[in-house]
């Protein structure tokens, strides 16, 4: 073979691998959200994809992440618990009773804490979902609890895809109001609690609380949990749970 056919035949190979990855990039760019051109709103859900950040056409997934003292997490943990117990999942010992770290915005929220080492998973709607618990802090923020610290423990804890989605909705998309990222808003910069919802239709994420915390100011753990777990009516857990599982339908 001439020298010239074999640099005809590179050449000819560049440009395969080099239009094969540009198609890749345009089909993501077109199914997968850009967070640095998203202005979102807190404590609402946000269309971030069209397709499943997860390849797995059995299940729906939804990430609860938040960290062990956050108030916007213990709150809406109620929620989250409320659709398990809801859909059959015997949740006993799954769990640990707490309140909100103390000189902090709405301090001593009462919440629940999962034990990740279940897997959360329900029938709902004639399809399974999986509800994944991801903690990126302890109890109390500080000077290590940083966005780079939060991003390190999701990174760990979640598949590429959704901690890309996740990192660019907390530290780049900027927050209408605030106007600036989600990450910077607190006193303390931290990866804050943010829920996302994946399957096939797509995803969505809502950055900040599912259930307010100010709600719940003086109520004890275990009030609450007496109270879910006896259907007695409440509003702000009810419809929380109402708007996951619209968005659990959505996507499905």
């Amino acid at each position: 073979m001439t020298d010239e056919r074999k640099n005809n035949r590179k050449l000819l190979a560049f440009f395969i691998v080099f239009f094969v990855v540009i198609a890749f990039l345009a089909i993501y760019g077109a199914e997968h959200y850009d967070a640095h051109d998203e202005t979102i709103e807190l404590e609402n859900y946000c269309k971030v994809s069209d397709s499943d950040l997860i390849k797995d056409n059995s299940s729906t997934f939804v990430y609860y992440i938040t960290w062990g003292g956050s108030p916007t997490g213990d709150a809406g943990s109620w929620a989250v618990y409320d659709f398990l117990h809801s859909n059959g999942f015997n949740m006993n010992g799954t769990f640990t009773e707490t309140q909100s770290m103390s000189g902090y915005q709405y301090n001593n929220t009462p919440g629940l804490i999962f034990n990740t080492s279940y897997t959360y998973s329900v029938t709902y709607d004639h399809r399974n979902t999986i509800v994944v618990p991801v903690y990126l802090y302890g109890e109390n923020l500080n000077n290590n609890t940083t966005p780079a610290a939060g991003l390190k423990a999701l990174k760990a804890d979640v598949p590429p895809s959704v901690y890309s989605v996740v990192k660019g909705y907390t530290t780049e998309a900027i927050v209408d109001g605030p106007c600036m990222p989600s990450d910077n808003i607190s006193s303390i910069p931290h990866i804050n609690s943010v829920t996302l919802i994946t399957g096939p239709s797509g995803a969505y994420l809502l950055n900040g609380y599912i259930v307010d915390p100010a709600d719940y100011g003086n109520a004890t753990p275990e009030k609450v949990l007496q109270d879910v777990n006896q259907n007695i009516h409440d509003n702000p857990i009810n419809n929380s749970m109402e708007g996951l599982e619209a968005y659990i339908k959505d996507v499905r």
